[in-house]
């Protein structure tokens, strides 16, 4: 499929999408996280249309089905722009010299994407760091009690240091592990709620395009030379 606007890449597929059939539980929080109010409706919504059994992102076969949920973001680059333009307005807010501001969550889009052994594997192993690096502050934390009571002060300022600021940055490796280990897919941003520009592997787009089901949105078929 020939791309049809900026940020999007000739390689990606078109996934139809509805508004949620049913409100998704916890999301009107979302739409409170900053003082500015949103500049365009907020949408709840999912994938409309089947899937094929191959992993989008690796093009092996699915051995099963995992929930993303993406968040997108009313910005100054597009209305509703993944999270990457939101770690680009959290640069121009620290740099700038006014208060600029996070921008809010203007769209939430899920949907139950196809997964291989891979994606499995991948997430597996990134939990298992995670949970590892915390264990490891919790044994620090006990470790820092257990000097202070039997009052060795030698051991005691390596141990503070590892819990402060040691933790807080553990804390953060913790949390990026955890965001890595779930399963993702690449959106572009979204031009018109109909429709998502996906990257997708080139046999997930075969298989997705050779379906009977298949068809682009409305107003929206790829171009032709």
């Amino acid at each position: 499929m020939v791309y049809q606007r900026p940020w999007t890449h000739e390689t990606d597929v078109t996934i139809r999408l509805r508004r949620c059939r049913n409100p998704l539980p916890n999301s009107r929080s979302l739409w409170l996280k900053t003082y500015r109010p949103l500049r365009v409706e907020p949408l709840e919504l999912e994938v409309a249309q089947p899937l094929p059994d191959v992993c989008a992102r690796h093009g092996r076969p699915a051995v099963s089905r995992s929930h993303v949920q993406a968040c997108f973001y009313d910005t100054d680059l597009h209305p509703r722009f993944h999270h990457s333009a939101f770690a680009q307005d959290l640069v121009k807010t620290l740099i700038s010299m006014r208060r600029v501001g996070l921008n809010p969550v203007s769209t939430i889009l899920v949907g139950e994407w196809p997964v291989c052994d891979r994606c499995v594997r991948t997430a597996r192993r990134y939990r298992w760091l995670a949970r590892s690096l915390l264990l490891l502050m919790a044994a620090n934390l006990v470790a820092v009690v257990i000097v202070s009571v039997a009052n060795i002060d030698s051991l005691l300022p390596p141990l503070v240091l590892a819990l402060f600021p040691g933790s807080l940055l553990g804390l953060v490796v913790v949390v990026h592990l955890f965001n890595k280990s779930a399963q993702r897919v690449t959106y572009r941003p979204i031009y018109d709620e109909r429709f998502a520009f996906v990257q997708a592997h080139a046999r997930f787009r075969a298989a997705i395009e050779q379906d009977a089901r298949y068809r682009p949105p409305l107003g929206q078929e790829p171009d032709t030379p």
